[in-house]
């Protein structure tokens, strides 16, 4: 049992519920809801751990636009989704079941978003690779060159390689890697997996 003092006299009360702005009165703050101890048993650890993967792995990459780092794997999605179905289905306090549901619809809105960040960039990629080819088709390199006799000149020698898909659009869409850091691995795994997800090889 705790004791509360009015600030204005020696007054003390002794009550388990008090009201912040009004510690002398006895009885709970007007439309005071309490969570009951079955409701509290079921936020253990486990459920706790849930909680802090939806947040770190999914809500917080979505609202910092992080896209390409919230896990694409949907069995891992559907696990936590299950795991916050319980939580609802074992709850009777209304601000536990709205927390949940707050968690539940940020982590389908982050999978959601996953998806559409993921179709808007092979769009992008659509639409740069057909740019490129009509630009390819109307440029100068296309003209029939004719040779003329008895020229004299000097060769060159140039030697060419093909970056695989996926660096070649990395670049594309990021630009060039800044020198010394590289390809960021989260960007290039992402890009390989929207090109596989759309049947082009992302090694080859």
């Amino acid at each position: 049992m705790s004791v509360s003092k009015s600030l204005f006299n020696n007054q003390l009360v002794p009550s388990s519920t008090r009201c912040l702005y009004k510690p002398i009165a006895l009885g709970l703050c007007p439309n005071a809801t309490t969570v009951s101890n079955a409701d509290m048993v079921i936020l253990n650890d486990a459920y706790y751990k849930t909680m802090q993967l939806v947040e770190n792995l999914y809500v917080r990459n979505m609202a910092l636009k992080k896209f390409e780092k919230i896990p694409s794997s949907y069995s891992q999605y559907v696990g936590l989704y299950a795991t916050l179905q319980k939580l609802i289905d074992r709850t009777s306090s209304k601000q536990l079941l709205l927390l949940f549901h707050i968690a539940q619809d940020a982590l389908t809105g982050a999978i959601n978003t996953y998806n559409l960040y993921s179709d808007n960039l092979y769009l992008q990629l659509d639409n740069r690779n057909l740019t490129e080819r009509i630009n390819n088709v109307l440029s100068p390199s296309n003209q029939k060159l004719v040779q003329m006799a008895d020229t004299a000149g000097n060769i060159t020698v140039k030697q060419t390689f093909k970056l695989a898909a996926v660096f070649n659009n990395y670049i594309l869409l990021y630009g060039l890697p800044v020198k010394g850091v590289g390809f960021d691995p989260a960007k290039v795994a992402f890009l390989a997996g929207v090109l596989a997800k759309n049947g082009i090889d992302p090694y080859s």
